[in-house]
């Protein structure tokens, strides 16, 4: 895959065709279903854009807050980030950042809340936002426990507990991030890469 292609994408004057590449290269593990989410930023205005290019799909779209002229955006497939969520010791570790039981929605929204407390410099970054991204629960500890340092190694994220493991979900992730780039430049959309 020729990374020229990527940035020229990326880059486009066409801010459709920038943020529809920006939404394959940051979230292809999510559109292959093999991550059960990710973050990213996007342009003001262009939530309807997202959710045209997912219209009939698994994925679902949820804007964590706005600012600055530009929307931070959770990409997931809700069953799995559901049941992830629901976990006990998952459960139990958010409850002790404020988070009460409840549906996806109200702990997506206390989950914007957060993030609107930080883009407004109001507060730390929630580091508890690794738990909704879907990483290990033992990490997402150790890199609050350790402020991000002295990692085992790192990734999509900082790697505090089994690196083989991580090792092994950053290469499905790659391997996902090439097969939705391949898939995009021979010709499908959005809605087409979405397994």
């Amino acid at each position: 895959m020729p990374a020229e292609a990527v940035v020229r994408c990326l880059t486009s004057p066409q801010l459709a065709e920038s943020v529809q590449m920006q939404m394959i290269v940051q979230s292809a593990p999510v559109l292959k279903n093999v991550k059960m989410s990710c973050m990213f930023t996007v342009p003001s205005g262009y939530l309807r854009v997202l959710c045209s290019f997912l219209y009939k799909t698994d994925v679902r779209l949820h804007c964590l807050c706005r600012g600055n002229k530009r929307e931070v955006v959770l990409l997931y497939r809700e069953e799995w980030l559901k049941e992830w969520l629901l976990q006990e010791d998952v459960a139990e570790f958010l409850i002790q950042y404020g988070y009460r039981p409840g549906s996806l929605k109200q702990q997506l929204q206390h989950l914007g809340k957060q993030m609107a407390y930080y883009y407004n410099q109001s507060q730390e970054f929630p580091h508890e936002m690794g738990v909704f991204l879907g990483y290990p629960l033992e990490d997402v500890r150790g890199f609050i426990h350790h402020q991000g340092k002295n990692c085992r190694c790192i990734g999509y994220w900082k790697v505090y507990s089994d690196v083989e493991r991580a090792k092994q979900m950053f290469r499905a992730f790659d391997e996902a991030k090439n097969c939705a780039l391949e898939e995009f430049f021979s010709g499908k959309n959005i809605r087409e890469i979405v397994c």
